[in-house]
């Protein structure tokens, strides 16, 4: 993986992948056409060909036109949906993790991020879902949280994960 080049006044942009979702989207609506002009089978197999390739490969395709930004990291704080959800100086600690489930064969990873409340009294956990079409992997997006927290509090840390979760967060 190469390097990150990271700059203080730019925004980090965690966005869908275009090319995933086109791909994704053009493959099941080939198997769809495909099994309809080859086969004859009714049309309850017609539904469900239309619910189980038609409809999610037009929405892959639909998400990759769209483009939208899931995650924006800047010096002001971290943004998700298009909503602040916490600035840095309520900020406690950022972890990726895989919460699968026992018997899943899918990887279900999860940034959580811990907060404070305005008044320091309580401290909130949110869990945002990566998925597998984000541009972004969930290393990039650590290193950027750690980037933008110390350009922002200009504290010089190698991992917010060790330095907060020892000190601040306990």
């Amino acid at each position: 993986m190469s390097e990150l080049k990271l700059d203080a006044e730019k925004d980090f942009l965690v966005k869908d992948s275009k090319t995933i979702n086109f791909i994704a989207g053009g493959i099941m609506l080939a198997i769809f056409f495909v099994s309809m002009l080859f086969g004859d089978y009714g049309w309850s197999n017609y539904i469900f060909g239309i619910c189980l390739f038609l409809i999610p490969g037009a929405i892959a395709i639909v998400r990759g036109r769209r483009n939208a930004i899931i995650m924006k990291i800047n010096k002001s704080g971290f943004y998700c949906a298009g909503q602040l959800v916490t600035t840095w100086t309520l900020f406690c600690d950022a972890k990726a993790q895989d919460r699968t489930a026992i018997g899943s064969y899918k990887d279900n990873f999860v940034l959580d991020l811990r907060y404070y409340s305005p008044d320091f009294t309580i401290l909130y956990t949110r869990s945002i879902p990566l998925t597998n079409t984000q541009d972004k992997a969930e290393e990039q997006i650590i290193e950027a949280i750690n980037f933008y927290y110390a350009a922002s509090t200009g504290r010089q840390t190698d991992n917010i994960l060790e330095s907060n979760t020892q000190s601040e967060c306990s």
